[in-house]
């Protein structure tokens, strides 16, 4: 009997410390070649040791993406997966009650069922249609084939249990379950499509605090050139501008962090996928970061 359910992540987390030291290894070798006296560059902040300037961040970027690459690969496919898992549960429950009225059996009824769907739904019911023709254990065989999806899509798929147990009320059970999954469908797809809109606030706000961390350091680098004295009355030379940046970075950092577990967790209700979100928080944030260092540039 074929093996049926989601990707696994042993392979993922064996290969995540491998491109994170390949990455580490390789992109020192080229940034050092690149920038010969610029990198590597870290000063003390309070004590704390941090990146001084933009291309160790950028240094510090690309190692977190390259280390997290794998398992936001697949914790992206596994969240596709189980939605698409989902989706597919509702649709099968639309057409089932009009197989399983025009044959005798639940178990000729799900592997006539099977053509009609597409993977990974087809993967679970021809599965269980071929455990249950062997055993003649219905819920048994639901049971060890479907234990590894969704919670709600087992509860769905119960339905093919209680009309198996209903007698002559399996079509009404049947033709209820589907009324109810199609109206489930249309309200997730509406809760996703707004929780999606206020992730593109989250976004937004990285993007503009990466540009305000840029236009600060560029408003301090100013005051220090001048050589003129804050409003606290501390001179303006001894401001450690380098250990800002990094302190700003960290802080940058924290913040992606906190900001992907969130998305993961409410859009795709996969806290896991929050590795993916992180690449691209930090991505755009240090982006926006470095457009901002070099628009002032050009005008300082």
């Amino acid at each position: 009997m074929r093996t049926v359910g989601p990707p696994k992540s042993l392979k993922y987390l064996i290969i995540m410390p491998i491109t994170g030291l390949l990455s580490l290894l390789i992109f020192y070798y080229l940034f050092k070649m690149a920038f010969p006296t610029q990198f590597p560059e870290f000063t003390s902040f309070s004590g704390i040791p941090v990146p001084s300037n933009l291309i160790t961040i950028v240094y510090i970027d690309v190692f977190f993406i390259f280390l997290l690459l794998p398992y936001a690969l697949y914790s992206r496919k596994y969240s596709n997966y189980m939605l698409e898992l989902k989706r597919q549960a509702r649709s099968f429950l639309e057409i089932y009650p009009s197989i399983a009225s025009s044959l005798p059996s639940v178990s000729q009824a799900i592997l006539a069922s099977v053509e009609l769907v597409e993977p990974p739904l087809r993967d679970y019911l021809a599965a269980f249609g071929s455990l249950y023709k062997m055993t003649g254990d219905l819920e048994g065989s639901f049971m060890k084939i479907f234990s590894s999806s969704p919670r709600d899509v087992r509860l769905l798929l119960t339905s093919i249990l209680t009309t198996a147990k209903s007698g002559g009320r399996a079509s009404d059970i049947l033709n209820i379950t589907s009324r109810y999954a199609a109206e489930l469908q249309r309200m997730e797809f509406y809760l996703r499509n707004r929780l999606q809109s206020y992730s593109s606030v989250i976004f937004l706000g990285i993007a503009v605090y990466g540009f305000s961390v840029g236009m600060t350091i560029v408003m301090l680098e100013v005051l220090k050139r001048n050589a003129t004295f804050g409003l606290s009355g501390v001179a303006t030379q001894a401001i450690n501008i380098a250990g800002i940046l990094g302190i700003f970075f960290y802080s940058l950092l924290i913040v992606s962090a906190a900001s992907s577990y969130i998305i993961a967790k409410v859009i795709s209700d996969f806290a896991p996928r929050s590795s993916e979100y992180f690449i691209y928080l930090i991505s755009i944030g240090t982006m926006t970061m470095a457009i901002a260092l070099s628009l002032a540039i050009h005008i300082i």
